[in-house]
């Protein structure tokens, strides 16, 4: 427990370093995104000939929920790295620099989260039974992401080009995934979208906002996901893991 809470007091010391002597602060992450979403709206409501009403909110959580989910997966081949001389040095279990590291993510997102109240309050979005189902979306979106920062984390370190083919592989993703867009809103049925594991992350989480019931089929694959990604690190980890000090 004392290496848990110690990880996260240096995700959020990384955090208060990283805007240091910064005005905002943090909040920067925050205002850029609502520039992002306020320039996103204008256009795509109109291309796609979308109501304001439905579209801001819908696209608002997408790309708070992508920001997570692209942060996290982005700085996963470098979360050992990064730490190699503290790895080299001290006898510290390999999962404290995971929750290290996704912790930073979590606090981006309480940051962005102030962006998703401002829009629930001016679009006057109903809180219904059904919205609470936002919270075990979004715990299960963080499991996925814990294995898949430990994975990629192994990977990177053995495997340098990782960080770069991620890197290269996320602004695709991004384009299939439905961030800007609402799957049932397209006019046509594109299949290739739930060919992507992280459309389901999505959707799981902002359904509930929009007083939607994600399908079962989104949480189905999510937990599927979930256990053999988990299976597969767990192996990683077993086998390899002890060379990690020798990688980095």
């Amino acid at each position: 427990m004392t290496l848990f809470k110690n990880a996260l007091y240096l995700a959020w010391t990384d955090t208060k370093v990283r805007y240091k002597k910064s005005v905002l602060g943090p909040f920067w992450l925050t205002f850029g995104n609502l520039i992002g979403v306020l320039g996103l709206s204008v256009v795509w409501a109109n291309l796609l000939k979308e109501d304001m009403q439905t579209f801001v909110p819908s696209l608002t959580i997408g790309m708070i929920v992508w920001q997570l989910i692209a942060g996290t997966i982005g700085e996963g081949a470098t979360t050992f790295v990064r730490q190699a001389s503290l790895i080299r040095n001290v006898a510290i279990p390999h999962w404290f620099f995971v929750i290290r590291a996704l912790s930073r993510q979590i606090i981006n997102l309480l940051h962005n989260l102030i962006i998703v109240v401002g829009v629930v309050w001016y679009f006057d979005l109903p809180l219904q039974a059904e919205t609470w189902l936002a919270l075990p979306g979004i715990l299960l979106v963080l499991a996925n992401l814990f294995w898949m920062t430990y994975a990629l984390g192994l990977l990177g370190a053995r495997l340098r080009d990782i960080e770069f083919f991620v890197n290269a592989l996320l602004p695709l993703l991004f384009f299939i995934s439905p961030v800007i867009f609402r799957p049932d809103r397209l006019p046509v049925d594109l299949q290739i979208i739930w060919l992507n594991p992280l459309s389901y992350f999505i959707e799981i989480v902002r359904s509930p906002f929009l007083a939607t019931i994600p399908s079962m089929n989104s949480y189905l694959v999510t937990v599927a996901i979930l256990l053999v990604g988990m299976a597969l690190t767990v192996v990683l980890v077993k086998f390899k893991g002890r060379q990690l000090a020798f990688w980095v």
